[in-house]
C-alpha cells in the first residue's frame, strides 16, 4: 500500500497497518512532523476512540493521552457549548479517563501529528512531494518531484486539502475546495491566571460557543506548570451569505484591523468570551488567518487502485471538530479491510469499492454538518 501524506489520517494508517503486519510505504513533502503549522488542536471523541483502542498497539493508544492539552495539569479533557450571549453552558463532554465512554481527547495538533509520526519508529519517507500515478493491470507507479518512483497494489491519497492524487483520480471533473460561508478571524496569546481561570471554570480544554450569525472557540494549547500563564487560542467565525468579499478583506487586512473588527464583531456576547479578545489586542491577532475552504466529496469515485482518505476526500470547517475524527475512521476503516484482504489473499484492490461506499456518505454527511 502506497500512502501520500503524513498527515493524521495517513499516519493513522500506516499504524494501523503495521501493528497488523500489512506492507506499506508512507511518502510526506515535509522534512520533519513540525515542517508546517498544524493548526492549535483537535478533539477526539468516543467513536474515533473506540476504533484506534481496536487497532493500535496497547502501548501506542494508551499514551495517545500525552498529546492531550491538559496532559502537563493531570486533568481529563473536558469540553463546554455555551450560548455565546448568555454566557450559559448548555452542556459538556469529556472529563473521564481516555478510553473510557464519554471520554475525550482534546490534543495538540502538532504533538498528536509528531506522536504518530515516531511511535513504533514508523518508516515515513520525508521530503517526498508526489507528482501523478500510473496504473495498470497489476499495480500502480507513484512518482515524485525527485525522479524517484515506488510500486504498489493499492494507492492511498491523504494528502490534504489540495490533494494532487484526487486531481488526478477525478481528472476533469475535479472541483477544487471552495470558500466557506464562515469566515474566520484568529487570534494567539498567553494569558494569566485572573483571564485564563474564568474560561477554566467553564471547560479546561475548550469553550464553544454560538449566537445567530456567528460561532466562537477558545482552545487551551498549553498551560505552565507553576500556573503563571496559560497559551490559548480564539477564533471568531462571522457566516455571510456572499463570504468572498468579507473572506478577501480578511486576508489583507492590518492586525489592528482585524482586531477592531473582532471586537465589534463580537461586542454583542458574554464578557467571559469576549476578555479573551480584548485582552489580547492587536499584537495577539493571526494575520493573515487562516482560510476555511471545504471540499463535498462526488457522490461516486473511480473504483480502482487509487482511492482517497480525509482532507483530500472530504475537507469541512472545523465548528463540530468533524474533520480530524472523519479521518481517522476512513483509515481505521480502510486499514481493517486491508487487513482482511491480505489475510484472506484478496487483490488489495478489491477493498476500494466496499471502503468508498461507506466513506463517501460519512464525508458528505460530515461537511454538510459542520455548518451548522
Amino acid at each position: 500500500v502506497l500512502i501520500i501524506g503524513a498527515g493524521l489520517g495517513g499516519l493513522a494508517l500506516a499504524q494501523v497497518l503495521q501493528n497488523h503486519g500489512a506492507p506499506f510505504e508512507l511518502f510526506e513533502r515535509d522534512n520533519a512532523p513540525s515542517a508546517r503549522r498544524q493548526g492549535w488542536a483537535v478533539a477526539f471523541t468516543d467513536r474515533s476512540i473506540a476504533v484506534l483502542k481496536e487497532l493500535l498497539p496497547n502501548e501506542t493508544f494508551k499514551n495517545l493521552n500525552t498529546t492531550s492539552v491538559n496532559h502537563d495539569t493531570g486533568e481529563n479533557d473536558v469540553l463546554a457549548f455555551v450560548n455565546a450571549v448568555t454566557g450559559e453552558t448548555a452542556g459538556k463532554v469529556g472529563g473521564v479517563a481516555s478510553g473510557l465512554p464519554g471520554s475525550v481527547i482534546r490534543a495538540g495538533r502538532e504533538a498528536l501529528r509528531a506522536y504518530l509520526w515516531k511511535a513504533n519508529s514508523l518508516p515515513v519517507k520525508a521530503n517526498k512531494r508526489f507528482v501523478r500515478y500510473v496504473e495498470d493491470e497489476s499495480g500502480v507507479t507513484a512518482w515524485f518531484t525527485d525522479g524517484s518512483s515506488s510500486r504498489g497494489g493499492l494507492l492511498v491519497g491523504a494528502d490534504g486539502l489540495h490533494s494532487q492524487v484526487r486531481n488526478q483520480l477525478l481528472g476533469d471533473h475535479a472541483q477544487g475546495p471552495v470558500q466557506s460561508q464562515y469566515v474566520p478571524i484568529f487570534g494567539e496569546l498567553d494569558l494569566p491566571p485572573e483571564q485564563y481561570e474564568p474560561l477554566r471554570r467553564i471547560a479546561n480544554a475548550a469553550v464553544l460557543s454560538s449566537a445567530p450569525g456567528l460561532r466562537q472557540q477558545i482552545g487551551l494549547v498549553s498551560k505552565n506548570e507553576d500556573g503563571s500563564k496559560a497559551h490559548y487560542f480564539w477564533a471568531l467565525m462571522l457566516r455571510c451569505d456572499d463570504p468572498t468579499e468579507l473572506a478577501d478583506w480578511v486576508g489583507k487586512a492590518s492586525p489592528q484591523e482585524l482586531y477592531d473588527f473582532a471586537v465589534k464583531s463580537s461586542q454583542h456576547l458574554h464578557p467571559t468570551l469576549t476578555g479573551v479578545i480584548r485582552y489580547g489586542g492587536p499584537k495577539a491577532m493571526i494575520h493573515p488567518p487562516p482560510k476555511f475552504q471545504e471540499f463535498i466529496p462526488p457522490e461516486t469515485l473511480p473504483v480502482g487502485r487509487v482511492t482517497l482518505l480525509g482532507d483530500s476526500a472530504h475537507a469541512m470547517i472545523p465548528l463540530r471538530g468533524a474533520g480530524a475524527n472523519t479521518a481517522i475512521l476512513d483509515a481505521c476503516d480502510l486499514g481493517k479491510l486491508l487487513i482482511t484482504a491480505r489475510a484472506e489473499s484478496h487483490a488489495l484492490m478489491n477493498v476500494v469499492a466496499p471502503y468508498v461506499a461507506k466513506m463517501i456518505p460519512r464525508g458528505i454527511e460530515a461537511v454538510l454538518a459542520s455548518r451548522a
